[in-house]
């Protein structure tokens, strides 16, 4: 047995199986599109004895495959049979003909298997599945169901400033961010292992008044995964803000999708001698994407009360309110 390597000067690409078993790695089978909702060599019928295949091109084992128009095929008859059979429309690849050609395949109660042999010099690959009636020479137009493979594009790389545009199911790379083509933009997908926690600067208001708890007492994190957002919020007043008649609002790092009402925990920790208090912060879709709007407290008597700066507890120097949860992003 010996090892053997081409393309070299000394030793060139020269027979076609070589091609083959080099080109097919090259990308995968199928139909060129962007998007199956395409016609690309898309198979229908008619009520008539032949299906059609629409223009368009593929890829098998390594070869390329055009069809320029619609292409007709005939339907194996199954007028002596006694129950429907499915059948496939598949692309061949043949190396001994030299050619890719759509064949029509008998099956029987399940569709026929494909035939994927490269060391042979054959493989086919499915563009539609046909049932045939009993006792039936013809196909009607809802008897084909499309079992097209799409092959889009090669992922792409780069940065977020210098991005091409955008084609459907193409997959782009962006450091560690990883985005999926819809064919206008590229939305994101997620990051690469799990990506670190960023900070932020959580302003507090209450009404149109901002609300100082002192320097550097207010600490925000998050981390965005898919289209969630983790979140914390941490705030211990070194200063008494003082009273204020409107609930206490605090901006979030990304903006809300707003779907529903998202929720967040709450523990609100009284260093001045008023206990422990439990509740929940909620993104009200209708008043703001970009902020939490209430945080609601358990008061003594059971009941939720929207927290202010100094109900339901006088919230003030080394009081210790945490938030934390997570929330959808548009």
């Amino acid at each position: 047995m010996t090892f053997t390597s081409y393309p070299f000067s000394s030793s060139p690409l020269s027979t076609e199986a070589q091609y083959a078993l080099t080109a097919s790695r090259w990308g995968n089978d199928g139909v060129h599109t962007d998007d199956l909702s395409s016609t690309a060599l898309k198979v229908t019928a008619n009520g008539t004895s032949s299906v059609s295949i629409a223009a368009g091109s593929g890829f098998v084992n390594g070869a390329t495959v055009e069809n320029d128009g619609a292409y007709s095929l005939s339907v194996v008859s199954n007028s002596g049979g006694a129950s429907a059979r499915k059948d496939l429309v598949v692309l061949r690849y043949d190396a001994s003909a030299d050619s890719i050609t759509p064949v029509y395949k008998t099956g029987g109660s399940t569709a026929p298997t494909l035939t994927n042999s490269p060391d042979t010099g054959v493989v086919e690959i499915p563009l539609a599945e046909v049932t045939v009636a009993a006792g039936a020479s013809v196909v009607a137009s809802g008897a084909v169901v499309d079992r097209r493979w799409g092959v889009g594009r090669p992922v792409s790389y780069g940065t977020a400033t210098s991005r091409p545009p955008s084609r459907k199911g193409q997959l782009r790379v962006e450091g560690n961010d990883i985005l999926l083509g819809d064919g206008t933009t590229w939305p994101y997908v997620g990051t690469a292992g799990d990506p670190a926690w960023s900070t932020y600067n959580p302003v507090w208001t209450a009404g149109a008044d901002t609300i100082n708890f002192g320097s550097g007492t207010t600490k925000g994190r998050y981390k965005v995964m898919g289209k969630t957002c983790f979140l914390e919020i941490q705030v211990i007043p070194s200063t008494n803000p003082g009273a204020d008649t409107d609930s206490l609002n605090v901006t979030l790092p990304v903006a809300a999708k707003g779907v529903v009402r998202d929720l967040f925990t709450v523990h609100l920790e009284s260093s001045n001698g008023e206990g422990a208090w439990n509740g929940v912060a909620m993104i009200f879709p209708s008043v703001s994407l970009t902020k939490i709007s209430r945080i609601r407290i358990n008061n003594s008597d059971g009941q939720a009360r929207n927290m202010l700066t100094n109900e339901p507890i006088n919230f003030r120097n080394d009081d210790i309110l945490t938030i934390s949860g997570f929330y959808e992003i548009a």
